[in-house]
C-alpha cells in the first residue's frame, strides 16, 4: 500500500453510545485535469439557449426564470474561466434580453479572433431520487435539481466537447417540493435566489474538469477495540503514519470483520490526502473483506469525485 505524507484535518466526534461513531471532516482539494490546447486562448461565449421555443414552458413567469437561470449560467463560466492562465473571455450574452446568438461558430471565432466558442445549449429542472447515508444506514428522498448543458467548439467548428453538470436546489420555506411549486405557489419568487445559487454550483459541475476546485465530506469511523481506536485517535490528530502502521497489518489479519473496518479508516486517509484511487481501492477491499455500509457509502461517493 502507498506511504503518505503528514496532513491535518479537522475532526468532528459524535458522541452517541458506549459504542461511539465518530466523524472526521475530510477537505479534498482537486487542481484542473485538463486545459485549453493553447498557451494563449481566447474563448467566446454564447448562448444558444432560447426558453420562449426550445423548452415546453409557456408560462410567462417561468420562462422569465429560466432566461434568469441561463444568465447565471453564462455569467458563472465566464467569471470562473478567466480567472484560468492565459485564457481571455469576450462574453457576448445580454443579460437583458438574453437573445440567443445564431451565428455559427467559425463565423464567431473569425470576427473575434478566439481560439473556442462556448454555447450554453440548455438548463432545465427535474425532481429526482437520492440516497443519502447516516452513520452507515440508507434512505432515500426526493431532490429539485438544475442542470446545465453546454458545448465548447474549436474555432475549426469541426471539434467539439459537452459539457454537463448538474446541482441540488436547496430548500427553503417558500419550497413546498417539486419544480412547478416554485413558480406556482404565491412564494414562488423567494426560491429564485436557490435556483440562482444551484444554477451557479451545476455550472461549477459542468467545468470541474477545467477548474481547482474543492470538497469536504464527513466520514464515519470505525472504533472501538484497542487497536482500531487507537488508529482513530491518530487520523484524528492528523498522523497517518502512525493509523497507517496500526491498519495496515490488520487488513492482512485473520479477523475478516476488523480487516474490513481497518481497510475503511485506511481509505478515508487516502481520501483525505487526496488519492482517490488509493482510497476507492481500499474501500472496496473493506468490502471484499467483509460487505459494510460505510464502504459502501464511501465507494459511491469517490466514484461520483
Amino acid at each position: 500500500m502507498k506511504r503518505f505524507f503528514l496532513f491535518f484535518i479537522p475532526v468532528i466526534v459524535c458522541l452517541a453510545s458506549c459504542n461511539v461513531v465518530q466523524y472526521v471532516t475530510v477537505p479534498v482539494n482537486y487542481g484542473p485535469k485538463t486545459g485549453f490546447s493553447l498557451d494563449t486562448s481566447t474563448v467566446v461565449i454564447v448562448s444558444r439557449f432560447n426558453p420562449d421555443t426550445s423548452s415546453k414552458v409557456k408560462d410567462p413567469r417561468r420562462i422569465s426564470v429560466l432566461k434568469k437561470m441561463g444568465v447565471t449560467a453564462l455569467s458563472t463560466a465566464a467569471n470562473q474561466l478567466k480567472y484560468l492562465p492565459k485564457v481571455g473571455i469576450i462574453n457576448l450574452v445580454d443579460s437583458v434580453t438574453f437573445i440567443p446568438n445564431a451565428d455559427s461558430v467559425k463565423v464567431l471565432a473569425k470576427k473575434y479572433k478566439a481560439n473556442y466558442v462556448l454555447e450554453l445549449n440548455d438548463v432545465s429542472a427535474g425532481v429526482y431520487t437520492e440516497t443519502s447515508y447516516n452513520q452507515g444506514m440508507a434512505y432515500t428522498y426526493y431532490a429539485t435539481k438544475v442542470k446545465t448543458r453546454f458545448s465548447l467548439h474549436e474555432s475549426n467548428g469541426v471539434y467539439s466537447k459537452k459539457l454537463s453538470g448538474m446541482a441540488e436546489v436547496q430548500q427553503d420555506e417558500g419550497y413546498g417540493g417539486g419544480f412547478s411549486s416554485m413558480f406556482y405557489r404565491p412564494t414562488y419568487r423567494s426560491t429564485i435566489p436557490a435556483l440562482n445559487r444551484a444554477i451557479a454550483d451545476a455550472t461549477l459541475d459542468a467545468f470541474k474538469d477545467y477548474l481547482p476546485y474543492s470538497i469536504t465530506n464527513d466520514r464515519p469511523l470505525y472504533g472501538g477495540g484497542d487497536m482500531l481506536e487507537s488508529s482513530v485517535n491518530h487520523i484524528k490528530a492528523g498522523k497517518f503514519d502512525l493509523a497507517y502502521n496500526i491498519l495496515n497489518p490488520l487488513i492482512d489479519g485473520p479477523d475478516k470483520k476488523l480487516a474490513s473496518k481497518a481497510a475503511y479508516n485506511l481509505a478515508v486517509v487516502y481520501e483525505a490526502q487526496g488519492d482517490i484511487e488509493e482510497a476507492l481501492k481500499t474501500a472496496k477491499l473493506s468490502n471484499d473483506k467483509n460487505r459494510n455500509d460505510f464502504a459502501n457509502a464511501l465507494i459511491v461517493d469517490l466514484m461520483k469525485e
